[in-house]
């Protein structure tokens, strides 16, 4: 006579764990995927706002009067003024530099973040910049009283003024122009030795690794190349290679 069974087996019960622990990992895999790229898109949203207030403050220096005998003195005029007034290492801050760098001057500390620190400040001093970001764009993640951009991971955005030794590899559009010979659009004369060189905004991207080295040991330098924050690529180049910045967007 048959009887019947009431139960799973032992197997038939290991079998159903396996398959819903596979379907579990599978999701968790999916979602953070797709967190990931959530976040992405997110911190590339924040560095293009960033991207259109830095390269409109650095085009304007086309038209600004520097006093100067020659166009020389000028250019070079230019340059300290371009240092003082977008600077990314508080060594550069001058006097004449405008009065809310001067006042965030007074509450820095040494830390790893002096870059991330003044792009916060130069952008905020511009019209409209206090209405283009959100509460989630913004943080104090070192807690000295001063802010910073910061990516989707939470992590502050770098900013290099002159990085004349940065080459992130990808080929984007401001990276051709500025690691070809395209003329310096500072120098209309050509009384300079460099080449076109833009400002560097970017993420250190889900690793959280820089990758990009914030060399200022000369920080006064008065053009591009001679000293200041160069730019260079780690060693590592995993760590840059997810990297997110305005000269890849």
């Amino acid at each position: 006579m048959n009887t019947k069974r009431t139960a799973f087996t032992l197997m038939e019960m290991l079998v159903v764990v396996a398959l819903l622990g596979t379907l579990l990992g599978i999701s968790a895999a999916g979602m953070r995927v797709a967190d990931n790229m959530a976040r992405e898109a997110r911190t590339r949203a924040t560095i293009s706002k960033l991207n259109h207030f830095v390269m409109q403050k650095y085009a304007d220096y086309q038209y600004r009067r520097v006093p100067g005998n020659n166009a020389r003195e000028r250019l070079e005029n230019l340059r300290k003024l371009q240092a003082a007034e977008m600077p990314d290492y508080w060594d550069q801050i001058q006097n004449y530099s405008p009065k809310r760098l001067l006042v965030a001057r007074q509450s820095r500390t040494e830390n790893d973040f002096p870059s991330a620190e003044l792009l916060y400040q130069i952008v905020m001093g511009m019209p409209e910049a206090d209405s283009a970001f959100t509460s989630m764009e913004i943080a104090d993640t070192d807690g000295n009283g001063l802010n910073e951009f910061v990516d989707g991971w939470g992590t502050p955005i770098y900013f290099i003024r002159w990085p004349f030794n940065h080459n992130d590899g990808f080929n984007g559009a401001v990276s051709k122009i500025q690691n070809g010979e395209d003329p310096d659009p500072f120098d209309p004369q050509k009384v300079g030795n460099w080449h076109a060189v833009f400002p560097l905004i970017f993420s250190c991207g889900p690793d959280r690794a820089r990758g990009t080295i914030l060399n200022s040991d000369n920080s006064n330098a008065g053009s591009p190349g001679s000293g200041g924050t160069s730019g260079d690529s780690s060693e590592r180049p995993e760590d840059y290679y997810d990297n997110i910045t305005n000269h890849n967007l």
